[in-house]
């Protein structure tokens, strides 16, 4: 894939990220330091209880910080959309 192919599919990605879209990128956390932080957060207000959150691994520590965005961005609203799924099958 060229450069300006790379730059298109991450532009792409980015477009497709929802205004309100929060996120919290911690790096060098331990497990339960990282889950503190989650808690904390999510104590703040109820807007921010559908903040999403993610660690940094060797894999993507070499992203681009908008990549790791909109990666993040489409898991969470996958997360999304199959607790939604689960939470009407439940009922």
């Amino acid at each position: 894939m060229s450069q300006k192919e790379k730059e298109q599919e991450l532009n792409q990605a980015l477009a497709a990220i929802p205004e309100d879209f929060r996120a919290v990128i911690m790096y060098g956390m331990t497990k339960e330091e990282a889950l503190a932080i989650m808690r904390a957060v999510k104590s703040v207000s109820p807007s921010m209880q559908e903040v999403a959150f993610a660690m940094s691994t060797e894999i993507n520590i070499q992203w681009p910080l908008g990549q790791l965005v909109a990666e993040l961005s489409e898991e969470h609203r996958m997360m999304k959309e199959y607790r939604a799924a689960h939470t009407k099958d439940s009922r």
